[in-house]
Order: structure tokens, then sequence, then C-alpha cells
């Protein structure tokens, strides 16, 4: 095996973290579990904020309707609206 200390060791490292170091590491594990616990809670916080804007967009853009005007043999016209989307096809297409 190597000899290279884990990441959580002091003198070990990450891509991102530890974000300030071997001071870091130094600190009680458990202390570090409840940050970063709560930074990954923040970040998935955020990405639920995100989907929920994006999901209200479309939603916005499917519930779009058009009048369609027929007529029938005696010269009458009738309006009717149509959703210019299938809600189905607009979803997947847009997700």
């Amino acid at each position: 095996m190597d000899d290279e200390p884990l990441i959580c060791e002091p003198g070990g490292g990450g891509l991102i973290l530890p974000l300030f170091g071997d001071d870091e590491q130094r600190w009680d594990p458990h202390f570090r579990m409840v940050i970063y616990l709560l930074g990954l809670l923040w970040t998935f916080l955020g990405v639920a904020i995100v989907a929920d804007i994006f999901m209200a967009a479309i939603e916005q853009i499917t519930s779009k309707t058009k009048a369609v005007e027929t007529h029938d043999g005696n010269g009458e016209s009738r309006t009717y609206y149509v959703q210019v989307w299938n809600g189905t096809v607009a979803n997947l297409t847009l997700m």
C-alpha cells in the first residue's frame, strides 16, 4: 500500500476538501462531519429551489392555449381553445 495519508488525516487532501488545509484536518472529526453535512444539505436546498423555479417555468410554457375557429354548415362559427403543447411530450422535451 501507499504511505500516502488518507484524505481525512493531516497531510492528505482531495480535490476540494479540506478547504482550510492541514488546520482543518486537526479539527474534531465529529465537528467536521456536522459542518460537511450542513454544507451538503445547503447545496441540496439550492438545487431544490432552482428545480422548483424551472418546473414552474415549464408549467407556464406548457399551459399556453390558442383559439381555433370552426365553421359549420349553417355559416355559424365557433371558437374553441386548445392546448398548444401535449403535456407529457412537453415535460419530457423541456426536461
